[in-house]
């Protein structure tokens, strides 16, 4: 496992879990910790990445990322199962916890902090220790539970004894979710920022008790994974870093994600060209 290991300041810190995505009967690498890391080092930033996995992992992509890996016996690998009835989707093996005591002093200057947990890896208040910093949330892996066999089910997000500062930025998906509108009010009044992602037919942004609809120029589908990992960073890039307005910096956001849709996996991340066509155009 080739890990370059956190010894210079970032610009983008996430901390995450690297997965494992079955994918029929082969391992796919996944996570918003790889598309989110991925994109960012190609919009031309420092990463930095908190994760667990184990030590043979292939990381190849994460090449000139910054990684602080809690070495674990296994890797966090989901299954999903496509019946009549719709997905089930399973948890197989799940990594180490991680928290801010992982995270080195220089790394805790980051202009942008995104904690992007798929399996409750990460607790959410681990998000106030950097009031300086634009702070990404990335709900789908506080919005899930399991039981014992690994089927994974909507839950309610933790609850929290204080609603997140003006520097915060929460996504999350209608399918995580559960397709339950209604559960969108209380996160409402967590996040001062909350953007709902919806696939193809875009995505709503909640601010300022105000509801903005980002539609998404159709794509033809390959495969949805990771798509609301790239409208997250992308946003967040142009928005906290960039200075772009919020509407503004939805749409590159929007265009981004569209993109990602159109190739399988990791391979569904934008190319520098990509990014930069889209910039300009935004």
């Amino acid at each position: 496992m080739n890990l370059k290991p956190g010894k210079t300041a970032v610009d983008y810190l996430i901390v995450g879990h690297i997965t494992r995505d079955v994918i029929e009967e082969r391992y796919r690498l996944g996570g918003t910790a790889v598309y989110s890391g991925i994109l960012a080092k190609r919009m031309g930033l420092e990463v930095g990445l908190v994760t667990s996995c184990n030590e043979e992992t292939p990381v190849e992509p994460l090449n000139g990322i910054q990684i602080i890996n809690q070495r674990a016996n296994r890797t966090t690998t989901f299954i999903n199962n496509y019946t009549p009835s719709g997905r089930e989707q399973f948890i197989l093996e799940r990594a180490k916890p991680l928290g801010l005591d992982q995270i080195p002093a220089e790394w805790r200057t980051a202009k942008i902090v995104h904690l992007g947990p798929v399996a409750r890896e990460t607790n959410p208040e681990t998000g106030f220790n950097f009031p300086d910093a634009a702070l990404c949330l990335s709900l789908q892996g506080w919005l899930r539970e399991w039981d014992s066999k690994g089927l994974i089910q909507p839950s309610p997000f933790p609850e929290m004894n204080r609603p997140f500062t003006e520097n915060t930025a929460a996504f999350l998906s209608i399918e995580d979710l559960g397709l339950d509108r209604s559960l969108i009010d209380p996160l409402r009044s967590l996040f001062p920022l909350l953007v709902l992602t919806k696939g193809n037919t875009g995505a709503e942004i909640f601010y300022q008790d105000k509801t903005t609809v980002i539609p998404v120029i159709p794509k033809d589908e390959v495969d949805p994974t990771g798509a609301g990992d790239i409208f997250a960073t992308a946003f967040m890039i142009n928005y906290a870093l960039y200075g772009k307005k919020l509407i503004e910096s939805a749409h590159v956001a929007s265009a981004l994600a569209a993109i990602s849709v159109t190739r399988p996996g990791i391979e569904g991340i934008p190319t520098e060209a990509e990014i930069q066509s889209i910039q300009e155009v935004h």
